[in-house]
Order: structure tokens, then sequence, then C-alpha cells
């Protein structure tokens, strides 16, 4: 197992993550492709790769939050050149860990009801999905870089979504905030299929909120960090801003 920080908000630079990430003893840090700093580093990958080595830090990346590779062609393509883009530069700055969001698509609200369109049309959405994230596998795994899925939200299309990549070899990403807030869909889904989970993200929740500092919600964090030892997993610490990093450390 190795933890890991998210880059912070309240920060402009990588260095300056890269500095608290020493500071604190992590494996790693998560940059973040919504964050323009993050961009302009990885677009100098041989500085951000001697940045790490000279900090004994590796790196993961986060896709793109909004990114949906079950949508239409011509938007998974405009996703699927970045990603590819970001691949190769990723490669040269030897990150190790791509994550991208599982989004439950697109919503008609009716009568205050939240309808999804991929439920209704589960076919041929898995189909395009299934299709596509092959495709940015490949992308990936091309560039020496392991892809994951992280859970959003796990609505009934989303939790059979998970059985069919399982089923495909996929691997994923165990948000356990997201999931405590979405009355733990997902936990649900693998106490029937096995799902290959190669990282966490860990932060605590109390069923509204998450991100919150581990030990100021309800979730019982030694019961997942079993968990991310016995998958030998990627552990970020997806709290949202230095205190709440520091705190974390020490409890986690």
């Amino acid at each position: 197992m190795k933890i890991g920080m998210p880059v912070l908000y309240e920060y402009n630079s990588v260095f300056e993550n890269v500095n608290l990430a020493r500071k604190l003893g992590f494996d790693f840090i998560e940059l973040n492709l919504n964050f323009e700093y993050c961009r302009k580093a990885l677009e100098k990958p041989e500085e951000l790769k001697k940045i790490l080595e000279e900090n004994n830090l590796e790196a993961t990346l986060h896709f793109y939050d909004e990114a949906d590779f079950g949508s239409y062609k011509e938007v998974v393509d405009a996703y699927m050149f970045l990603l590819k883009k970001y691949a190769e530069l990723g490669m040269i700055a030897e990150i190790k860990m791509i994550n991208i969001h599982l989004n439950p698509g697109p919503i008609v609200t009716i009568a205050g009801v939240k309808n999804y369109i991929y439920e209704k049309e589960y076919n041929s959405y898995i189909e395009r999905l299934i299709n596509r994230l092959d495709e940015a596998r490949e992308i990936c795994h091309d560039n020496k870089i392991e892809m994951v899925l992280e859970n959003v939200i796990a609505p009934k299309h989303i939790q059979k979504t998970y059985v069919d990549l399982s089923e495909k070899s996929f691997f994923f990403n165990y948000d356990i905030g997201h999931d405590n807030n979405d009355n733990d869909h997902v936990m649900e889904v693998m106490k029937k299929t096995k799902l290959v989970l190669k990282e966490f993200h860990i932060h605590d929740a109390n069923r509204k909120t998450c991100h919150l500092a581990l030990g100021e919600g309800d979730l019982d964090i030694k019961k997942y960090r079993k968990m991310a030892e016995e998958s030998d997993a990627y552990v970020v610490l997806e709290v949202k801003s230095s205190q709440d990093l520091i705190s974390s450390k020490l409890v986690f």
C-alpha cells in the first residue's frame, strides 16, 4: 500500500504540494487535470519527473471530473484526445495511474424525480462505454500507466455497469466517502461481484457530506485501511486542505 495526497486548491503550484507531501512523509501526490497548474506542470514532464525524484515521490493523475466515456462519439473523441496527450506526457514524467470518474450520465427530472437516460438506453450505453474504455485502457497501457475507474454516485444502471465492467477486467478506485453519501451502493455490488481495487480515495463522511478530515465523520477508517492493505492499493487521503491533511495523516 502507498499513501498519497491530492493537490490542493489553496496552493498555486505543484511544487507547493510536493513540499507538503515530503514534509508529511507521503509516497505520492495525485495531480489533477482540473487544475491549470497541474496541466502546466505536465507540459514540462522532464522537469516534473525531476521534482518528484528529488523529493522521493511518485505521482498519479486525476482525469477531468466531467469526462463521460459513455457519451456520444464526438464528445468522447475529445476526451480520448486529451487522455492520449496527458498519458504520453505522463509516461515521460513516470505517472503511475490515471483515475477516471464513472459518471452516471445525463438526467431528465420529471415531477421532482431524477431519470437517467443511460438506464433507459442501457444496452447501447454499455456497449459504447466498454468499447471506449477499452480504447482508453489501451492508451494508458501503451504509455505504461494503469487506468482505474472511480465511483461518483451509483444509481441502478451504474451498479449494473460495475458488474459488466468487472467481467471485462477493468480496475477500480473505491471512493469511500462518495459511496457513504450514496448509501453504500458500490459496497453492496462488491458483496456479490469481485472488483479489482487498485486505488482508494479515503476521507471521512456522514451520509450528507464527505471529504471530511479523518475522525470528523462516521466511517470506520480502520476497516477501509485494511481493505486497501489487502489490495496493495494506492491510497489518496482525499481531504481538501493542508490542515485536514496533517490531522488525517496522523489518524491514518
